[in-house]
């Protein structure tokens, strides 16, 4: 049996040569997640327990309870089964040099060289509490060497200022919520209470019964662990982030195997169908119909062992590749052999599952057809899958609706779930009904078009499974996109409301230096540039707060109404706590302490009261001038521009930002930079990889039409006899492509559109109002590229037929 497939399968190498293909695709991407998960998820790993890997025991500290105090480490230093000792300490600042800005991460090392995690790449270990050591990424970034200055500024308190004396390349470095690592002695931390402190055991003390012996020493709010046991409780919170990722790669490697699935199921109906008379003669020499399926399944065992051994070995190098570009493979390459087979196995079933269906067709073939001529694989009829998937498609739009109504994240995704179920059982019937409606547009046109819709209805089926696997494609690439674009208009909204202004900066006292407020006047994009009065009062009912008096056309700019609105008592805007706090209702009229002086304000709630970052009641500036005189300016507040480049105003306040480390920059800005890097670099991530979906399909696509060439030889030759030239048969086969890539695209957008929309609303939730925004110009380019995608289909199969002879053709095949 092997060897009768084995001979089928090299007297039709260019016929499967697709089927591989679209195997190996498949398999690679399977392989390559597998490679990718686990060098990230190994490299993520060795960076968190990498700073446990000289000690022994670690002791933390119970973070809910009493501060022990700073010298709690000395409980532990002086206990009999403890060696060398080393407090660990952490702290998040901002970072300044002459012209950037960032937050930073300062660590403690250990003072003992037998407990430190890493070693210097260059200069000297630091000796002083002015000193750090920089990792190289961070110099880099900074534009900094060693010996150069840098400004701390901590959360609170003053800056201080720092000599970079060393660098350090620690290896992976994974995404920790800010920019930049710093190291510092144990001494820069001073009045600190450490997070935790790390030890070697004494000489002939093992680890756990030092555990033991500090267990019953140390006051219960200290909890002594061996640091093997730390490091895999790290590893474990560490890697979260990388399984997560894991787990959305491989749902896109499952989408590119259903997509080869098809290819390699349509490739097979058509390969049967040209074989008819092969295998009724196979049956009328004895053969049953168990050895003709046989036959077939056995073929595309043998293809797809082959396809998935070269996309498994394949898969290996584009996996680390892409940990490597990712910066996610510190810990070096990881393959686990158990997810290689799997991924084998998967392409050996999906490429004999999707043989199975036209083999069981073929098995069928009765003897009398190796009498008759070879049949066309014709439409797609009426079935109950189809009615099935309409009805699982209907419902799960329903279930889909009633779950983002009812803002319910489960109902939503399990009615998207069964509707795309659905939409996948009936949409082949759909599409094929489609083509047929497209046919008589084709021949009112004449020439190659019409020849191109009479091959089209004549077999839409084909046409339509290929069309199939590009819907499944680009669909998907428009459900992004336009999630993508749903999601950045929903924040840029949503933003707009809790910031009504885009900039914000502050100082903590005195006013903004003058030069501050030129930059930000000059920063281009900003159509209102304010530099409000602030005093600092005492309010009765909240303390000492700063009052901010504003003018009109700031009023107006960021629609603060109630503001505009005041006639006779004047308006206060207050933060939401704040509101809470005065125990009184919006609207409300209150009598108001205000530096000893009693007075009447309504107050309201409202953002604008918490735009510089810290909440700060806001009136309007000749109310302010009433209440307290003075000549402080302490913010700026800057409001952009309808059609500003976000991104660019960006990044010309973090300009700014360095050219002033005195001030603190909030707004809408700085929090979309957070959101939406992260959403960038999703969308840009999943869209790379369905681009291994698209590929396939084109795949399906150019070898449909290669062999629809193979089986049309006489015809396209009797053409050729007819007078039908080169240029015209490529024309025709052109048109053919176009129009399965053109509806392919169509479909997509209108299935991922609203797919697109839907996920966002449920994923948003009541936490912001839906702001839907369809990227037409990215469903352009999708529309465009399903035409490259036709025309490169036809270059091949174009290029077969255009040799065709009209003698050749018309003497066999």
């Amino acid at each position: 049996m092997l060897s009768l497939a084995w001979a089928q399968t090299r007297a039709h190498p260019a016929r499967l040569a697709a089927v591989l293909l679209a195997i190996v695709l498949g398999t690679l991407f399977l392989a390559a997640t597998a490679v990718f998960s686990a060098t990230s998820d190994a490299g993520m790993r060795a960076v968190a327990a990498a700073p446990l890997a000289a000690a022994d025991v670690v002791v933390d500290r119970d973070p809910e309870s009493t501060d022990p105090g700073p010298d709690w480490t000395d409980m532990v230093a002086d206990h009999p089964d403890i060696g060398a000792v080393t407090a660990y300490h952490a702290r998040t600042v901002r970072l300044a040099t002459g012209e950037r800005r960032g937050e930073a991460n300062v660590y403690s090392f250990a003072d003992e060289p037998e407990l430190r995690w890493f070693d210097l790449a260059e200069g000297v270990w630091p000796t002083a509490p002015d000193e750090v050591v920089a990792d190289t990424a961070t110099l880099d970034a900074l534009g900094l060497s060693v010996g150069d200055t840098v400004r701390i500024l901590p959360r609170e308190g003053e800056g201080t200022r720092a000599t970079v004396v060393g660098a350090t390349a620690p290896g992976f470095q994974p995404l920790t919520g800010v920019q930049y690592t710093l190291y510092a002695t144990e001494a820069h931390f001073e009045g600190d209470s450490a997070f935790s402190v790390l030890a070697d055991t004494a000489d002939g003390v093992s680890a756990p019964e030092a555990v033991a012996n500090l267990g019953a020493a140390l006051p219960e709010i200290l909890h002594p662990v061996t640091a093997e046991e730390q490091a895999r409780l790290a590893a474990d919170r560490f890697a979260g982030g990388s399984q997560q990722l894991g787990m959305i790669l491989l749902v896109f490697a499952l989408i590119a195997l259903l997509a080869a699935s098809a290819v390699i199921a349509n490739t097979f109906t058509i390969l049967l169908s040209q074989r008819r008379r092969d295998t009724a003669l196979l049956r009328l020499v004895g053969a049953d119909r168990a050895r003709v399926r046989n036959l077939v399944v056995a073929e595309a065992l043998i293809v797809g062992t082959v396809g998935s051994l070269i996309g498994v070995c394949a898969g290996v190098g584009v996996g680390y590749a892409g940990a490597s570009l990712a910066g996610l493979d510190g810990g070096g390459p990881e393959v686990r052999l158990a997810a290689l087979f799997g991924a084998f196995l998967v392409g050996v079933v999906t490429t004999v599952g999707a043989a199975w269906f036209p083999a069981r067709r073929a098995a069928v073939t009765a003897p009398v057809e190796a009498l008759r001529s070879v049949p066309l694989q014709g439409g797609v009829r009426l079935r109950p899958v189809h009615v099935l998937g309409t009805a699982a498609a209907l419902l799960g739009a329903a279930a889909m609706a009633a779950g983002v109504a009812e803002q319910t994240l489960p109902l939503a995704v399990g009615g998207g779930s069964v509707g795309a179920l659905g939409l996948l059982l009936t949409l082949r019937y759909l599409i094929a009904r489609l083509l047929g409606a497209v046919e008589p547009l084709l021949r009112r046109m004449g020439g190659a078009p019409e020849l191109a819709g009479a091959n089209l209805r004549r077999d839409p089926g084909r046409a339509a499974t290929a069309t199939l696997a590009l819907v499944l494609g680009l669909g998907l690439i428009c459900a992004l996109t336009t999630a993508a674009a749903t999601g950045r208009a929903t924040i840029d909204s949503d933003l707009r409301d809790r910031y009504p202004v885009e900039v914000s900066a502050r100082v903590d006292e005195g006013s903004v230096a003058p030069e501050t407020v030129a930059a930000v006047r000059a920063v281009n994009g900003l159509e209102l540039v304010e530099v409000p009065r602030t005093e600092r009062v005492t309010v009765a009912g909240l303390d000492e707060v700063t009052l901010v008096g504003v003018s009109a056309e700031l009023v107006a700019a960021t629609g603060a109404g109630e503001l505009a609105e005041a006639v006779n008592t004047p308006v206060m805007l207050v933060s939401g706590a704040q509101l809470k706090e005065l125990g009184a209702e919006a609207g409300e009229t209150v009598e108001l302490t205000v530096d000893g002086s009693r007075r009447s304000f309504t107050v309201y709630p409202s953002h604008l009261a918490t735009a510089s970052g810290t909440p700060a009641p806001v009136v309007r500036a000749d109310v302010l001038d009433t209440v307290a005189e003075g000549g402080e300016h302490g913010m700026v507040w800057g409001v952009a521009a309808p059609e500003a480049d976000t991104d660019d105003l960006a990044a010309q306040m973090s300009l700014v930002a360095g050219a002033d480390p005195d001030i603190a920059l909030s707004g809408a800005l700085s929090e979309r930079a957070d959101i939406t890097e992260v959403l960038d670099v999703m969308v840009d991530l999943a869209l790379m990889m369905l681009l291994v979906t698209v590929v396939i399909s084109s795949v399906g696509v150019a070898n449909t039409l290669g062999l629809s060439v193979l089986e049309r030889t006489r015809e396209l030759a009797l053409l050729r006899a007819l007078g039908l030239t080169r240029g015209g048969l490529r024309g025709t086969l052109a048109v053919e492509a176009v129009v399965i890539a053109l509806l392919g695209a169509v479909l997509g957008v209108l299935v991922g559109v609203p797919y697109g929309v839907v996920g966002v609303d449920a994923i948003v939730g009541g936490t912001a109002p839906l702001v839907v925004a369809v990227p037409w110009g990215r469903l352009g380019l999708v529309l465009v590229a399903a035409l490259v995608i036709g025309a490169v289909a036809t270059l091949l199969p174009a290029r077969r037929a255009a040799r065709i002879a009209p003698a050749e053709g018309l003497s066999g095949d």
